[in-house]
């Protein structure tokens, strides 16, 4: 080769070396960008950098696989397809990083993801081998909190509880950005492990955390294991602090009306109005939020049109939210088709579908169906009224009485169906039924 052939290659050597150590850099970058997205709850945007870290270090990877820097473009892929849930890919990745690194610490780091990964793929063995094989190593910062939270949870699932609840505290030690994932972790555990005090203190340090409002929906289900594991009064319990909570008011308003619903469920009706119109009266989703929660309860119990129109001063100072207009909207529906069945009858049985699907108003809906099949017991829609209100009826002493009353109905196409049976001229009642309803909504 010429001197000039041999400088040209050495400058190509270069430029591509650049090229490799530049997508390292890039993606190193992308993969931080879906790290923090993925701890402050920005699912979609953790996902789609994770991706792009996925598309460059395997087009990184494929361009040169026995580059320098190729166990950690290896490293970076793994970890990446680990977090997008490719777990079979991800171990591949990171086992062959492992294989050609020379770096120790890389490869203590490898070793912790490694058993992420064999974690998720359902090897607890393989995961807590490859952790214990990583922590004694010299590792710092996320690697090493991560590992610590891997074991935590390894150990705690497999009944060790007290060298588990360890390692969570060395977890948040080793990187205080952890604190929200180690205590969502002892929360659950609390949970799983029927420690009520436990649960009871990591949600409290949940509530204090700011950060923590970005996990809310997973703390929510968490909450919701709570009152099956012990009951609804219990879960409630565990966020009385909630009224005091750091969060951001959106986030706040929720937890609280996640209390709300968990007193409501246990029977302590007044207590969880009193906690739900302590959020409506802010502003934004969750105020509305609450006046949707206030309504619902409202119209569950509502025996008549008046006691349903009694919602709307309740959803009025919220109508610009589209869920309260939607509400708002069948409200009118309701009134124009009650005003109707006072002429025509069929009116009792749209109003009553209105109540029934778009209001939750199961005693109204029941009671309008009974107008609509009172008014003329012979009409060939009456035991369709009948079943109707047998659907949304909660007693079961009630039931029995509608369903003694579908005994006159014995050889109505509506019966028959509903028992199993042949039932001719079933379709073109419906279809009839259906033209006539059409007309009443459309005027």
């Amino acid at each position: 080769m010429t001197r000039r052939g041999a400088a040209i290659a050495g400058v190509v050597t270069l430029l591509c070396g650049c090229t490799y150590y530049n997508t390292l850099y890039n993606a190193r970058r992308l993969y931080d960008e879906a790290e923090r997205a993925r701890l402050a709850g920005l699912d979609s945007l953790a996902e789609a950098r994770y991706e792009d870290v996925v598309r460059k270090t395997a087009d990184a990877y494929r361009a040169k696989p026995s580059g320098e820097g190729a166990d950690q473009i290896l490293f970076l892929l793994g970890r990446a397809r680990l977090r997008t849930g490719d777990l079979r890919a991800a171990r591949l990745a990171l086992e062959e990083s492992a294989r050609i690194t020379t770096d120790s610490t890389l490869r203590a780091e490898i070793l912790v993801y490694r058993g992420l990964t064999l974690s998720r793929l359902g090897d607890e063995a393989g995961a807590l081998a490859s952790v214990n094989e990583a922590l004694p190593r010299g590792l710092t910062g996320a690697a090493l909190a991560e590992g610590h939270l891997l074991r935590a949870r390894l150990l705690l699932e497999g009944a060790q509880g007290g060298d588990g609840w360890g390692e969570l505290d060395r977890a948040v030690a080793a990187d205080p950005g952890m604190r929200v994932n180690a205590e969502i972790e002892r929360l659950g555990q609390s949970i799983r492990y029927g420690d009520r005090e436990r649960a009871r203190s990591s949600l409290a340090m949940l509530l204090t955390d700011g950060s923590a409002a970005q996990r809310l929906d997973t703390i929510r289900g968490l909450v919701d294991a709570a009152a099956a594991r012990w009951s609804q009064t219990a879960a409630a319990g565990l966020l009385a602090c909630a009224d005091s909570t750091r969060w951001g008011q959106p986030a706040r308003g929720r937890i609280r009306l996640e209390r709300a619903r968990l007193l409501h469920s246990a029977g302590d009706t007044a207590a969880a109005s009193d906690v739900a119109w302590g959020v409506a009266g802010g502003r934004g989703a969750a105020g509305a939020e609450a006046r949707l929660l206030l309504a619902s309860w409202r119209l569950g119990l509502s025996r008549d049109l008046g006691a349903a129109a009694a919602v709307r001063p309740i959803l009025l100072p919220a109508g610009t939210d589209p869920r309260v207009g939607e509400l708002l909207g069948a409200l009118d529906d309701l009134d124009r088709y009650a005003g109707i069945g006072f002429d025509e009858p069929l009116g009792w049985f749209a109003a009553a579908e209105v109540a029934r699907d778009r209001l939750h108003a199961p005693v109204l809906a029941r009671g309008l169906f009974l107008a609509y099949a009172d008014t003329d017991p012979r009409d060939a829609w009456a035991p369709k009224a009948l079943l109707a209100a047998i659907e949304v009826s909660e007693s079961v002493d009630d039931r029995a009485w509608l369903q003694g009353r579908l005994e006159a109905y014995a050889d109505s196409p509506y019966v028959l169906a509903a028992r199993g049976g042949s039932a001719a001229g079933f379709e073109a009642l419906e279809q009839e039924l259906q033209v006539q309803l059409g007309e009443i909504r459309s005027r």
